[in-house]
């Protein structure tokens, strides 16, 4: 009865480390895993921020040229803004931009 009773003690503890182990390994992929996406996000956005700021600069530089040239004033280019903000605003398409899961 003995060696029964010893055999259980060290058993037991035995498998709760090996369960434990097993979990502690399931979550550090996991943890991976999540890291791997929010890197993945983290590059689109410096690329999105990187295209909003080249786009603010052509803007710009259309703007002065227009100004410069004499083609228009600054009544004809908030004219147009207001005209494309309301007409042409840019709407949320979550089709296009799929799942982040």
């Amino acid at each position: 009865m003995l060696p029964f009773a010893l055999g259980v003690l060290f058993a037991v503890p035995v498998t709760l480390a090996v369960v434990a182990l097993r979990s502690w390994r399931l979550r550090s992929a996991e943890a991976a895993g999540l890291a791997a996406q929010v890197q993945g996000v983290a590059a689109r956005l410096e690329a999105v921020e990187t295209e909003a700021s080249r786009s603010a600069i052509r803007i710009d530089v259309a703007e002065t040229v227009l100004l410069e040239k004499g083609v228009a004033d600054e009544e004809d280019l908030e004219e147009a803004r207001r005209y494309f903000e309301t007409n042409h605003a840019p709407r949320y398409d979550r089709e296009r931009d799929g799942s982040l899961h």
